[in-house]
């Protein structure tokens, strides 16, 4: 999927040629992400970003894209994980800092709902953010997803275990 969403989003698929970019857009934003990211400390160099991307251009690896606002890279959004036997996936994303609340990852997640729905045929899709982290819970929540539970200390970041609120939108809630 290589789609413009509207006048200003875009989304690509995630490859080698974003490497440097992505990189650089990281460490731009290393403070902001590791409020509530846990892996940037495995991103030392461009060539740990190299690696990430690489996993996902992997044949049947789950779907990752870089998302631009007007025509600047500012951020990442995809499928951690499909389970294709049980239909279920479940969806991360994170925004350069410069571009939040401009409803960039709304935006780009209705696009990636609509090729998880009908190009993976998945019947159910999940968000898990930290419970703290208000930014991202409005997404899911602004987007109709049901609060499903809180799951205790279930990831470590960094220094401390935080809880995880789960979100989910079923194929027949959807409306593209």
């Amino acid at each position: 999927m290589d789609a413009i969403v509207n006048n200003f989003v875009k989304m690509e698929p995630l490859n080698l040629e974003h490497t440097k970019e992505l990189y650089d857009l990281t460490e731009a934003n290393r403070s902001h992400l590791r409020e509530w990211l846990p892996w940037l400390d495995h991103i030392k160099d461009c060539s740990d970003t190299k690696s990430f991307i690489s996993t996902y251009e992997k044949e049947g690896a789950p779907p990752h894209f870089a998302v631009f606002y007007r025509d600047r890279m500012c951020g990442v959004i995809g499928f951690h994980h499909i389970d294709t036997q049980h239909k279920v996936g479940s969806i991360g994303y994170w925004l350069d800092y410069g571009h939040t609340g401009k409803g960039i990852v709304s935006t780009a997640l209705k696009k990636l709902l609509k090729h998880g729905f009908r190009e993976h045929n998945l019947h159910k899709i999940e968000i898990r953010c930290a419970e703290e982290n208000f930014k991202s819970r409005a997404i899911p929540e602004r987007l109709g997803f049901v609060y499903e539970a809180t799951l205790r200390d279930c990831e470590w970041l960094y220094t401390k275990f935080v809880n995880h609120a789960v979100y989910s939108l079923l194929a027949t809630e959807f409306t593209a």
